[in-house]
């Protein structure tokens, strides 16, 4: 037992700037289509507010450096969907179906305001699922890829890139898969 009064209710950290372990690429969160539907849902005053407290460098905000983005839906999106989804039987192995679109309402509106505020801001892209007809068991939720579409699944991948691109966001980073060993991942609702 401690019967000693305490010197002080709040730690002390202790930084030493001369000695250096691994570098970071910055600190943040993930910024769903759940979430880019909910701001963008806020009056512009409140909207703009938010944004800035959450992005912008100076010493009075928060000056987020690091947003992890789903590619296509996650599970905090309004309905599933991938960018490349068909009807059951169907395959796009050309991906000429391939479309960015359903970004198009509220994550790029929400991205491309962020990235106004903080263009060094770095975006990381991670898929909940590939396209069904990708999968083993022709559904967004669980499945595995077909190894036949491991190729077009890479190409999916330099497209959404390229789309991004193409709509003046550039990503920093990706990952093949969002928890690829839960088996129900899932963008899809069940």
């Amino acid at each position: 037992m401690n019967f000693q009064a305490p010197t002080s209710s709040n730690p002390t950290i202790v930084v030493d700037t001369t000695k250096t372990y691994q570098s970071i690429d910055g600190f943040g969160y993930t910024l769903t289509g759940g979430s880019a539907m909910l701001i963008n849902q806020l009056n512009a005053t409140t909207k703009a507010a938010l944004l800035q407290e959450l992005f912008a460098t100076d010493n009075t905000n928060i000056g987020t450096s690091y947003l992890r983005i789903s590619i296509g839906a996650s599970d905090l999106d309004a309905r599933p969907f991938t960018y490349d989804d068909l009807p059951a039987g169907q395959t796009d192995p050309q991906l000429d179906k391939f479309s960015i679109a359903p970004e198009k309402t509220d994550l790029l509106p929400i991205l491309k305001s962020i990235l106004a505020i903080n263009p060094s801001l770095k975006i990381l892209g991670s898929p909940w699922s590939a396209p069904a007809w990708m999968k083993t068991n022709g559904n967004l939720k669980g499945g595995s890829l077909k190894p036949e579409y491991y190729g077009v699944y890479a190409q999916y991948f330099v497209k959404y890139l390229k789309a991004m691109q193409a709509e003046g966001i550039t990503l920093d980073a990706v990952t093949l898969q969002n928890e690829p060993l839960h088996g129900a991942t899932t963008p899809a609702w069940s």
